[in-house]
């Protein structure tokens, strides 16, 4: 469930409200149908899911079908073929928090950073948003995969500065080096400009 959420940048309550029938593993680009009664937006929109994110949700969903089947071969019902596509794709637990708290003191990860920032659920998707501006996403894109209705929001406040490689823009730079005549100065062009000392006299 974190992977998602990170992978995503999904909100809880959206998360929540996936369902089965609204993944399309199959589609040239996979992904996610986010209705619009179920976003913050109230636009409704396409969550596009990377290669491995697909692979662990289809194995996750395959071993609840082989749960569902085992069920109803224990009542002699029909042994269902698929997941019915009402079935959520995660139960979100209502003690969700709680339990995020317990798993980030088992990982040793503290509650709060050296700035006294909370480390929450809704902090994964400030993971994501820096995520993507580290990997060199235009701030555009990011945006629309962030959902925002203001690319400030996803540059102020959804990446993190301090996490992004600066160092490594600036080794990014073109080269700009000198010719071999300019990088060092000739003895003669070092003595331009000096005035010749006077000889002291009593």
């Amino acid at each position: 469930m974190y992977k998602t959420l990170v992978l995503t940048g999904l909100r809880k309550g959206e998360l929540a409200s996936l369902t089965v029938g609204q993944l399309d593993f199959d589609a040239p680009v996979a992904h996610a149908i986010l209705n619009a009664a179920d976003e913050k937006n109230r636009q409704g929109s396409s969550i596009p899911l990377r290669a491995d994110l697909v692979t662990e949700l289809s194995s996750w969903l395959a071993e609840r079908l082989g749960e569902l089947q085992e069920q109803a071969r224990r009542r002699g019902e029909p042994i269902p073929v698929r997941l019915p596509a009402s079935t959520p794709l995660f139960h979100i637990p209502t003690g969700l928090t709680r339990i995020f708290d317990r798993d980030l003191a088992v990982a040793g990860i503290p509650k709060r950073d050296e700035r006294n920032r909370v480390v929450d659920i809704h902090a994964l998707r400030v993971t994501f948003g820096t995520h993507l501006c580290a990997a060199g996403v235009p701030l555009r894109t990011a945006q629309a995969l962030m959902r925002h209705s203001k690319p400030e929001l996803t540059a102020n406040v959804y990446t993190d500065p301090k996490l992004l490689n600066v160092a490594g823009a600036i080794d990014a730079l073109p080269a700009l080096a000198l010719p071999p005549e300019a990088a060092a100065p000739s003895a003669t062009a070092a003595g331009e400009g000096r005035q010749p000392r006077r000889r002291a006299t009593s």
